[in-house]
C-alpha cells in the first residue's frame, strides 16, 4: 500500500489519541508508595531493641503511604499477644505430664498464672491504644515484661522449657515498649499545672 501524506496525517492523530487516553505508568511510580512505606518503617525500628524483628512484625501489616507509631505498636502488641498464647499453651501441656519433678510442677504453674495474667494486661493495653492513651498504654503493657520475668525466676538457673517462647515474648515485648518510648518522646509536652492559692496568699506583711 503507498503511504499518502493524507494517510501519514490520519495515522499519526491515530496514535496521539492513544496517547492521550492511556497515561503510561513509570516502575518509579509503582514503586514510591513501597518505599516510602519501608523508609518510615525502617526510622521507627531503629530507634528498638531489635529493629530486624520489628520490621519483621510490622511490615506485613501496614499498607498505607505513612506510617503510624500508634498503629505499628498495636501491630507489636499483638504479636507479643500471640506469642503470650503460643507459650501458654506450652505451659499448660508440660503441666499435663505426669512426670513432672515437684519443683517443676510448682514453677510451671506460677508460669501459667503469670501468663495468663499477661492476657489481661495486654487487653488492657489495646483498649488504651484504642483510646491513644500512650501513658496507659505503657504502665499497663509493662507488667508483660514483669509477668514474664517472675515466671523465668521460678526455674533454676533460668532453664526453662518452654525457653524459645518465653524469649519471643522478651523481645516482642521489649520492642513494644522501646515503641511507646518513642511515641511519648514526640508527645507535646504537657501544660504546667497550676497550684491552687492557698489561704494567705492575698494576706501582706507577716503574721505575728
Amino acid at each position: 500500500m503507498d503511504f499518502t501524506p493524507k494517510t501519514y496525517l490520519t495515522l499519526l492523530i491515530t496514535i496521539s489519541s492513544l496517547l492521550l487516553t492511556k497515561p503510561v505508568l513509570s516502575t518509579r511510580d509503582i514503586h514510591v508508595t513501597h518505599q516510602e512505606l519501608r523508609e518510615d518503617l525502617n526510622e521507627l525500628c531503629k530507634k528498638t531493641t531489635n529493629p530486624a524483628l520489628c520490621s519483621k512484625t510490622i511490615q506485613p501489616h501496614v499498607s498505607e503511604t505513612t506510617l503510624e507509631p500508634i498503629k505499628a505498636l498495636n501491630v507489636e502488641v499483638d504479636a507479643t499477644l500471640t506469642g503470650v498464647k503460643a507459650a501458654l499453651t506450652k505451659i499448660k501441656s508440660l503441666e499435663a505430664l505426669n512426670n513432672n519433678e515437684k519443683s517443676t510442677k510448682k514453677s510451671l504453674s506460677v508460669c501459667d498464672e503469670q501468663y495468663s495474667s499477661m492476657l489481661d494486661a495486654i487487653a488492657e493495653t489495646k483498649l488504651a491504644i484504642a483510646r491513644k492513651d500512650v501513658v496507659t498504654a505503657k504502665f499497663k503493657f509493662s507488667a508483660v515484661l514483669s509477668y514474664q520475668a517472675a515466671c523465668q525466676d521460678n526455674f533454676q538457673d533460668g532453664k526453662i522449657p518452654f525457653n524459645e517462647d518465653s524469649e519471643a515474648v522478651f523481645k516482642l515485648g521489649g520492642i513494644a515498649l522501646d515503641i511507646i518510648a518513642s511515641i511519648e518522646k514526640n508527645m507535646p509536652p504537657l501544660p504546667p499545672v497550676k497550684s491552687a492559692p492557698s489561704a494567705f496568699s492575698s494576706v501582706i506583711g507577716t503574721i505575728s
